[in-house]
């Protein structure tokens, strides 16, 4: 007696393939690369991004393997002594090494966006600061930790046509169509956003703006893709690197000295000004 395997149905001439592994590539979809980071796997990919095995880690950090495995897993919080130690030992820089140590602190509160903009609005001293920004042609914007904006003069709001598209989210706004025809050198801009942004999220990740806002920019193959190779992050921005954005209307480079400042009145509420210059940024073919 013969035993004959049955061949697996056909569909348009090709064998369907039963094992998910043999699907050709396209049906792949990775998920998405912008999401809160974590202590847990931000050890991870920077040690993997340094090309350390758990083996070479511990040898330069004097922590076992066992003992990164937990923290790399998330099943062990290391204590403030390790952490120093794994800092130093991956020779990160201050801005990493804060943000490590931010993501071991609980996470701090963040006002409710509406919550912030209605107290702003009614502060007429500050309103009136907007103004006077605009009189001397400086654009001007009150905005909370995640760059949502609360207030902001005429001059700022034409700089950024259709944030009000984005719901006021100077990040969203980025990632957007209408920001590549306005921001020169807009690659180096968004992926500056994208390790700003991943401060931010450190920081107030238990916050429902940034759960907000991640849920925005998942959807942004540009935010996803320079998201995720990168374990770089930033805190604000060097007054000496200036911004260089087209006119809206006109097309005309401008270049910008921007600045970032709390205001002393009010919690979680950051001035950002923007003072013209002369361009000189990158050649424009």
């Amino acid at each position: 007696m013969y035993l004959f395997r049955k061949q697996p149905e056909k569909r348009g001439g090709a064998r369907l393939r039963r094992n998910p592994a043999n699907r050709p590539s396209d049906h792949f979809k990775p998920g998405p690369a912008v999401r809160i980071p974590k202590l847990s796997s931000t050890c991870r990919s920077i040690r993997e991004d340094l090309g350390l095995s758990r083996a070479e880690a511990r040898d330069r950090t004097g922590l076992s393997d066992g003992y990164l495995f937990e923290i790399e897993r998330g099943k062990h919080v290391p204590s403030l002594e390790a952490l120093e130690k794994l800092i130093a030992g991956y020779r990160l820089n201050l801005m990493q090494a804060r943000h490590l140590r931010e993501l071991r602190a609980p996470a701090e509160d963040l006002l409710p966006t509406a919550k912030l903009r209605e107290c702003l609005t009614a502060n007429d001293v500050l309103m009136s600061h907007l103004q006077g920004l605009e009189q001397r042609r400086v654009l001007g914007a009150y905005i909370d930790p995640m760059w949502n904006v609360l207030a902001c003069n005429d001059s700022c709001r034409a700089a950024l046509p259709g944030l009000e598209e984005t719901a006021e989210s100077i990040p969203a706004w980025l990632y957007s169509p209408t920001a590549k025809t306005i921001v020169i050198e807009w690659e180096r801009e968004a992926a500056h956003a994208a390790a700003v942004l991943k401060a931010i999220f450190g920081r107030y990740r238990a916050s429902e703006q940034v759960r907000d806002l991640m849920r925005r920019l998942r959807p942004n193959r540009d935010a996803n893709r320079l998201w995720g190779p990168s374990t770089n992050v930033a805190y604000g921005r060097d007054a000496s690197n200036p911004l260089h954005w087209r006119h809206p209307s006109t097309g005309q480079p401008n270049s910008y000295i921007m600045t970032v400042s709390e205001v002393n009145q009010t919690q979680n509420v950051l001035l950002v000004t923007a003072l013209r210059r002369p361009y000189c940024g990158p050649t424009i073919v």
